[in-house]
């Protein structure tokens, strides 16, 4: 049975917390204070630690300079806004994932499903590192030069979060080979990995391909259509060729970013996406 400390000082999130991580087979244990949490930590590993980023004696992420405290925990973050600054903390600091207040139960027992200690993922890293020196071969991808090692060092970095990560590189030098990877290094690799050409799509229909499509909601939409973000839930989502996407779009694909939500086309109804997009 795993365990899991929650360290929160609104009463109200910690007792829901609570609630689901029971509900998930895990034992939990409450602090609400920085000071409880150094206490806690110094007696028990817990498998997954949800650390609100503000307390009332401090900020939680100065957990991650108590040397030990959190090596081999899992660590999400709570916050009460999504930003890019919030994703790019979340990486360097080393966390698996991070919460939006008001948390969303489906999201955390998404995150709890993928559990995995850092330790078991370092094994796994240092396992294909030791194949890299014998065949050549890194994941899915093959070469031994320095560059293409630099390549496996950034993507081992950041296999293990959930951060959003920008692929860069001319056309056919493997960008979806990079995605693959780092979805088969991350906690979601059970989970579907879908490709998409941006390039490839009409953009009359590339809003109903990604979000989909409610019925009725435009001629021939004669029955609900799942998108991408949907049929990829739990896993991960590679977006390649992203800057054909047209511009308005764009705007909608960063909302899903910033916020984890979307709308089908021709629906009100706002639905919760658990996708890495890469």
């Amino acid at each position: 049975m795993g365990h899991a400390l929650i360290v929160d000082d609104d009463a109200d999130t910690a007792e829901m917390l609570a609630e689901l991580v029971a509900g998930q087979g895990f034992t939990a244990a409450i602090a609400r204070t920085m000071r409880d949490a150094r206490r806690q930590l110094a007696t028990t590993v817990p498998d997954v630690v949800f650390l609100d980023l503000v307390l009332p004696d401090g900020k939680g992420i100065e957990l991650f300079g108590d040397k030990g405290a959190l090596a081999d925990s899992e660590v999400v973050l709570i916050t009460g806004h999504a930003s890019l600054e919030t994703s790019i903390e979340a990486l360097r600091l080393g966390a698996a994932d991070y919460l939006i207040k008001p948390v969303n139960p489906g999201q955390v027992q998404g995150i709890l499903e993928r559990i995995m200690r850092p330790g078991e993922l370092r094994a796994e890293i240092t396992d294909l590192q030791h194949e890299l020196d014998r065949s050549g071969r890194f994941g899915e991808m093959w070469g031994g030069s320095s560059a293409m090692k630099r390549v496996y060092e950034q993507v081992s970095r950041v296999a293990g979060t959930a951060v959003t990560v920008l692929v860069q590189g001319e056309s056919g030098t493997g960008k979806e080979l990079v995605a693959q990877t780092i979805h088969s290094l991350s906690r979601r690799r059970s989970r579907p990995f879908l490709a998409i050409n941006c390039g490839a799509i009409s953009p009359h229909l590339m809003e109903s391909e990604i979000f989909g499509h409610e019925k009725g909601s435009f001629t021939g939409a004669s029955r609900q259509h799942l998108g991408f973000f949907e049929r990829a839930h739990g896993g991960t989502l590679f977006l390649d060729e992203v800057t054909e996407m047209p511009p308005d779009l764009q705007v909608k694909l960063l909302r899903v970013l910033e916020t984890g939500t979307f709308n089908r086309v021709g629906s009100t109804e706002t639905q919760r996406a658990d996708v890495r997009v890469l």
